[in-house]
């Protein structure tokens, strides 16, 4: 089964590649303890399991929230920061606002955007949202049971580390001026059809699916009530779960004042007839370069570097073949009702998203086959 395409372009952020400066030391009053507990745990789940498919990482100590000059070489520190807007802290990096998130006010640097962020050279580091931690860290109230969402979070970032290579803060709107010279506009609209730059994040994934899938049928992450098939099923759905509420957070603290883009990307009809793809993408991209005032929000760069929510959505589209797999009907008998509701209702968090991902990927395409073809403006005149 291919990877469900991604959707919601217009939930994507102006973005950086990695982070802005992740060797430099964090203040203390940044640092947030309160979650260690589940990420020690899922880090160690996830360390062995790599171990386990024959990937072993190879540090030595792993320290949560280390203080200076604790960690070294060859050494896994994860770090769990206090995000806060960039009126919100002192000179010194620290939050002195009650209120450290400030609507409509950008992060400030040493905020982690993208749930958590890896960087795999010298002293490797592990930089995670504490909100992030917070949202995914449990399942709900039960506070000893660890989400597989984080599981999922870690293991991905980790696989950064096997491959020696800084994770990506993913998914970006490009905004492109209009007024620019059309060969400009041109250049840029075809460097987002490059698709090189997704490979690293796809194998990454891939290996975080695998550690999931070693993973879910089986304590701690295995309820009594279900089978092995329906705790793999389970798992997968609290990623759809999880991926609903980080994109709420998302929306709510970095893309609220964030325009829509070009209405081309916003699908109005399931399925969408392959003509009326061509014509949005022949709509889009005569707009872009015939115009000459204003600026339209491009979001073609988020099919390379999708955003959390959307990775975590393909994972869970991915667990679902290897759970068909996996034995079923084992769960206790007087819960059989149970198993068998949680087997099937699983297929109804798949729908919007892959049909919102169908079209996106198709307009993307069309964008890129017109933009790479000799003549890009022809028929800018014919209509919608």
């Amino acid at each position: 089964m291919s990877p469900v395409r991604s959707y919601f372009f217009f939930l994507i952020l102006l973005g950086t590649t990695a982070f802005p400066a992740l060797a430099a030391p964090l203040p203390a009053c940044r640092l947030d303890g309160v979650m260690a507990k589940p990420v020690e745990v899922a880090l160690r789940l996830a360390t062995g399991a790599y171990a386990a498919l024959g990937r072993p990482l190879r540090h030595g100590s792993v320290f949560i929230n280390p203080s200076p000059g604790v960690s070294a070489a060859g050494t896994l520190s994860i770090f769990i920061v206090k995000d806060a807007s960039v009126g919100a802290i002192d000179e010194a990096g620290c939050i002195r606002n009650k209120l450290a998130v400030i609507r409509d006010e950008e992060l400030d640097d040493i905020s982690v955007r993208g749930g958590c962020v890896a960087a795999a050279a010298g002293i490797w580091e592990i930089r995670c949202s504490a909100d992030a931690v917070a949202l995914f860290g449990y399942m709900g109230s039960r506070t000893e049971q660890v989400n597989p969402a984080l599981l999922y979070v870690l293991a991905h970032e980790l696989a950064h580390i096997l491959q020696r290579r800084a994770g990506e803060y993913a998914g970006r709107v490009e905004p492109i001026l209009l007024e620019q010279p059309a060969a400009a506009k041109l250049e840029l609209l075809r460097q987002s059809c490059e698709a090189s730059v997704s490979r690293k994040e796809v194998d990454a994934d891939a290996l975080a699916t695998k550690v999931m899938a070693r993973l879910l049928p089986e304590s701690p992450f295995r309820e009594p009530v279900f089978s092995r098939k329906g705790s793999v099923l389970w798992g997968a759905d609290q990623l759809h779960l999880a991926a609903n509420k980080w994109q709420k957070l998302a929306l709510e603290r970095e893309f609220i004042s964030q325009r829509k883009p070009h209405r081309s990307f916003i699908a109005t009809e399931f399925p969408t007839p392959p003509r009326k793809i061509e014509a949005n993408a022949r709509q889009f991209v005569c707009e872009v370069l015939k115009g000459n005032r204003g600026t339209v929000l491009y979001p073609g760069g988020a099919v390379s570097h999708p955003p959390l929510e959307i990775r975590m959505q393909r994972v869970a589209e991915a667990l679902k073949p290897i759970a068909a797999s996996l034995p079923g009907a084992e769960g206790k008998s007087d819960y059989r009702p149970v198993v068998i509701l949680q087997e099937q209702v699983s297929e109804i968090f798949t729908f919007m998203y892959q049909e919102n991902g169908a079209y996106l990927e198709g307009l993307q395409n069309a964008i890129c086959t017109r933009v790479n073809s000799e003549q890009p403006v022809v028929d800018c005149r014919s209509g919608r």
